[in-house]
């Protein structure tokens, strides 16, 4: 196999198009383009089975989502962890070629590379960059197992780039989305899709045949763990086609509690905002009781529509006819 120079991209519409989308705009936004020096950032400590690296090619984002624990980033950057995330964006205009740099060499193994683990790979910055495909490319040339999360309509661009990974290596697309409630996603997620378009992106992944599940997460206490409300929004994961869920509960990193919680009081009756910030007031995790109540009742409700847990999920992959990494590598080379 030779490797191929990435191509533009295709515009995020159900009919495919060859023109690159425009630039939305970005009034207030300043972008830093950066070289960077590496792409791949190994995990550490509790790692998912089979997870073994990481790949962000933007810092900040501008889906402004008040809860995300990415904030807490940018105060490394001299940036406040409020207003500064969602307007000072580092952009790794090299992303392409510093990934087929590593991937050259093996260092992955038959680990998988997580993508889109501290900022969203399809904000809007992605609409001007175009930063995922060549990204994309990479990543099935060297047959590397990835998972791909995001909150974006975007994604759909590069449908077909998924489904030609989904040929050649194991891969799985999460789309994340906490609640399915219009309230919810304008109070705490501003500029991120709508739930009804993420929840058609899935489907559009699923009629292309790429293995795509969702995200159920972050759960918001008070504002969005009904249980009325977590049985319809795995519903609506199950008519969309998710092969998978991962529930998780909101946590609270210290960059984001007070963006959120001042966000909360605006959005949420007085009542409700009270109880969250109450929950939160000496932890940035919900007791473990309830954690395991919230993760116990979306399992429950996925295993009704026979979708596995995230962890079964994978666990059931037949990677056995995949060729060794090193003799993909000198394929390759």
């Amino acid at each position: 196999m030779t490797p191929t120079e990435p191509q533009p991209a295709l515009f995020p519409t159900s009919a495919v198009t060859p023109e690159p989308p425009p630039s939305p705009d970005f009034h207030g936004v300043t972008f830093h383009e950066i070289q960077a020096r590496t792409l791949l950032n190994r995990l550490r400590g509790a790692a998912p089975d089979g997870m073994g690296w990481t790949l962000n090619p933007y810092r900040g984002c501008t889906h402004a989502c008040t809860y995300c624990f990415a904030r807490d980033g940018h105060h490394h950057l001299g940036h406040d962890t409020g207003a500064d995330f969602q307007t000072h964006l580092y952009v790794k205009t090299n992303a392409a070629t510093v990934l087929r740099r590593e991937l050259r060499t093996g260092k992955t193994g038959d680990q998988w590379v997580m993508v889109g683990t501290s900022t969203d790979c399809y904000q809007r910055a992605e609409g001007r960059y175009q930063l995922m495909p060549g990204i994309l490319r990479a990543l099935t040339d060297y047959r590397v197992p990835f998972t791909t999360t995001t909150k974006s309509a975007l994604l759909r661009r590069d449908i077909p780039l998924y489904a030609e990974a989904a040929r050649v290596t194991d891969i799985l697309v999460m789309t994340s989305l906490g609640s399915h409630d219009d309230r919810v996603w304008r109070a705490f997620e501003p500029a991120a899709s709508p739930p009804r378009a993420r929840l058609d992106t899935l489907r559009a992944l699923r009629d292309a045949g790429v293995p795509a599940g969702v995200l159920i997460a972050p759960v918001i206490p008070h504002a969005a763990d009904h249980p009325d409300a977590l049985n319809a929004l795995v519903d609506a994961c199950a008519e969309a086609g998710a092969v998978t869920v991962f529930p998780d509960v909101m946590r609270l990193s210290p960059g984001a509690r007070t963006w959120f919680l001042n966000r909360s009081a605006e959005a949420l009756p007085p009542h409700l905002h009270r109880r969250l910030a109450a929950s939160y007031a000496n932890s940035r995790t919900m007791p473990p009781p309830y954690v395991q109540q919230v993760t116990d009742h979306i399992h429950t409700r996925a295993a009704h529509h026979g979708i596995p847990r995230w962890q079964d999920y994978l666990s059931s992959l037949n990677r056995g006819d995949h060729t060794p990494t090193q003799e993909r590598v000198s394929k390759i080379v």
